[in-house]
């Protein structure tokens, strides 16, 4: 722990290199094209695209997302970024931006929303569906930016963007093998791109394999059974954590003509079945509670057509096209022991997406503008088998007559920009959004009829951003976002504690935040850090409280009583943190990375807010060893968090940490390369110290002692 803070420490009071090579420029303003040169190169920036108004952002580049030999995004925003990430089993991870998580951030693929209806408050799994391999850029937006790209990014968006074969100008191919001590895992990614006259493919695969994982076994903190369950370990390795993967991508773009061109984007992603770790520990009389449990293979279907087009008309000067259509097929299946049959729920969702944007330039000015709609088709079913083979009925996690989203919206943007100087962003958007639902008369929670919500909303956001000083710069942004509830908030049956079942709550509101960003902004020759301090106001915020039926507190429900508890629109929650990032090139051999976030939140019934994660830093150093080698050395670290810190309704997984909360924790990281003729070897060595840790709120505990070896090679 002290040689992470001393490395803290003499981060920030590293100068810049004195050298009359390495001097920051003399003149009184920096032009914007240099200085985005210099942020490619050091990769934490801001463009000059629409995106470098919305707030704080960090792009990883494709070398960067290779280079961090990480086998999902999950685990690559927790690695490169600092961004806390849950778990509650080797096949999940959800990350966190600002204390928001699952449905409040989005995440956007190739341009389209995956968020959908029944994206719950809790943990989530869906990044893990995108394949690393063939990702060409992510970029993380701190910050509301509904107005951006609809309801739910309440606390960031992750953008992610695969590769564009229009992009390369031969055809190659790809080929990539990866091994991990920890888990015993494997992986082999291939894809290949082919070009022929105005035509570019992208055919790409990769097969994962999960063997059960190993905690580490060094127990700084103290706690020496933490971790240890006794049905779910042997020794140090974590029992029931295996499982497998397979993501399949085709890409294909076509240039119609010097102005116009269309591509079409089909991915493909399916697991094996996923044990659900933390509810394999519950423990009844002594014995484990359940015989089974696991979620079925999580299949997601993408296929996208788009078509851009350069008018240079009145109107506009560009128009984009954009039409989706996604399948997302997820299961649930346990058995108590004590039980002669198992349940098993089903869910299938349909979803179909279309957008029309537009842009125009005039003067200063750069306008973009447009509508887009989606529709959603869910269908939930549940039933008991017992060991006959007989059906039994089963209540169903989401309504069992099926639920149906309509959302529809238009949207606004414009950018000012004076002399390289000044940069003025607006954005406007409204949104209508109805929600349909319908229960059958086998429910017990007297709603037998079908649900009908609707909701108005418009969101706003505000950008200055001006230069200061010498190679100075400051921003200020004000904006509104918001959150409609979705079938999961409103319809969702489940038991995650035991003893407490989760049930609709159809009298809810879009969840609204206010939120005020400042952000000061240092960016020299060879160095670049900024600050942002940030405040939000979240009214009409969904959590978890007790709830009555009819004055009864609790229902039967999988053949026990359990109290019963509802989503439910609390006052208000205030948000308040800060963001730093800072990186620094010593020399041509040596540069230094940071990255730190903080975030502290009250919600006004005095219970604490679920999600907040708590300070979390990122410290990395970059050597060049000669042309074709080089190491990175990074250590991560996040603080303690206290046990009367946490949401106690289920979310935060307080029945997974310690008596007094998840302790802090730190590891300590080191990667090779070396590129040998067309090949690629990187050497890792991931938690040298071999620590044992839980990041907050997961179930499972992270991996100890993990050498990596990773061979790629381009032809």
């Amino acid at each position: 722990m002290r040689l992470v803070l001393l490395f803290v420490c003499l981060l920030y009071f590293i100068p810049p290199g004195n050298s009359q090579e390495n001097q920051t420029t003399d003149t009184s303003e920096i032009d914007l094209t240099k200085m985005n040169l210099l942020l490619n190169e050091i990769s934490i920036h801001t463009t000059l695209n629409i995106e470098d108004n919305k707030t704080q952002i960090i792009r990883l580049n494709q070398k960067e997302i290779t280079s961090s030999l990480s086998k999902n995004p999950a685990e690559l925003l927790e690695k490169s970024t600092a961004i806390s990430v849950q778990k509650s089993q080797n096949g999940g991870g959800s990350p966190n931006i600002r204390g928001f998580e699952a449905n409040r951030i989005l995440l956007v693929l190739d341009g389209v929303k995956l968020n959908n209806t029944i994206y719950r408050s809790g943990h989530l799994q869906n990044i893990l569906s995108i394949d690393p391999f063939i990702l060409e850029n992510i970029s993380i937006l701190h910050g509301p930016s509904t107005v951006f790209y609809g309801s739910g990014a309440l606390g960031g968006s992750i953008i992610l963007n695969t590769i564009n074969p229009e992009n390369y100008s031969e055809n190659i191919n790809s080929f990539s093998s990866q091994y991990e001590s920890s888990s015993n895992s494997y992986l082999t990614h291939l894809h290949s791109v082919y070009k022929k006259n105005n035509t570019s493919f992208l055919s790409s695969a990769t097969y994962k394999k999960y063997g059960n994982l190993k905690m580490g076994v060094n127990r700084f903190h103290g706690y020496e059974n933490w971790g240890k369950d006794e049905f779910t370990t042997n020794e140090n390795t974590q029992l029931y954590s295996d499982y497998s993967q397979i993501d399949l991508t085709q890409k294909i773009h076509h240039k119609i003509n010097n102005s116009s061109s269309f591509s079409i984007n089909s991915q493909f992603s399916t697991t094996s079945d996923i044990h659900r770790y933390d509810k394999l520990n519950d423990v009844s009389n002594g014995s484990p509670k359940y015989e089974s449990w696991y979620y079925g293979p999580q299949k997601r279907v993408f296929n996208s057509l788009s078509y851009s087009n350069n008018l240079n008309k009145i109107l506009a000067d560009k128009i984009d096209l954009n039409f989706n259509i996604q399948n997302i097929e997820e299961s649930r299946h346990k058995q108590k022991f004590t039980d002669n049959f198992s349940t098993s729920r089903i869910e299938n969702l349909d979803i179909f997406d279309s957008k029309i944007s537009l842009r125009k330039n005039i003067n200063n000015w750069q306008i973009d503008y447009g509508f887009s709609n989606r529709f959603e088709k869910l269908s939930s079913d549940a039933y008991n088998k017992d060991d006959s083979g007989d059906i039994s009925f089963a209540t169903s996690r989401y309504p069992d007559n099926g639920s149906e989203v309509l959302n529809f919206s238009t949207f606004i943007l414009s950018e000012y920009r004076s002399n390289n100087k000044l940069k003025w962003f607006n954005a406007v958007r409204g949104d209508f959004e109805k929600i349909e639902a319908h229960f059958s008369d086998n429910n017990p929670f007297e709603l037998n009829e079908s649900l009908l919500i609707e909701n108005w909303n418009i969101a706003a956001s505000s950008n200055l951003f001006y230069p200061i000083l010498k190679n100075n710069f400051i921003s200020f942004s004000i904006y509104n976002s918001f959150r409609n509830p979705n079938i999961d908030d409103l319809g969702k049956v489940f038991s995650k504690v035991d003893g407490i079942v989760v049930i609709p709550n159809p009298d809810l509101n879009s969840e609204k935040i206010i939120s005020s960003e400042l952000m000061f902004q240092h960016l020299g020759k060879n160095n670049k850090f900024d600050i942002v301090l940030f405040n939000s106001f979240l009214t009409d915020a969904i959590a978890k409280r007790e709830i009555s039926i009819n004055g009864v507190d609790s229902i039967l429900y999988d053949g026990e009583w359990m109290k019963t508890i509802a989503n439910t629109n609390i006052t208000s929650a205030k948000m308040m943190g800060v963001n730093l990032i800072y990186n620094q090139k010593i020399n041509d051999k040596l540069s230094v990375k940071s990255i730190s976030s903080f975030v502290n939140a009250i919600s006004s019934d005095s219970f604490p807010l679920a999600h907040i994660p708590p300070l979390s830093s990122r410290l990395q150093f970059n050597y060049s060893l000669s042309e074709n080698s080089s190491f990175s050395f990074y250590s991560i670290y996040n603080s303690w968090k206290k046990s009367e810190d946490f949401d106690l309704n289920g979310v935060d997984n307080f029945e997974e940490a310690t008596i007094d909360g998840t302790p802090s924790w730190y590891t300590l990281n080191l990667i090779y390369s070396r590129k040998i003729n067309n090949f690629q070897l990187s050497i890792s060595c991931e938690n040298i110290l071999d620590a044992h840790y839980k990041t907050f709120a997961s179930a499972i505990s992270s991996s100890g002692r993990n050498f990596i070896v990773n061979l790629q090679s381009e032809f």
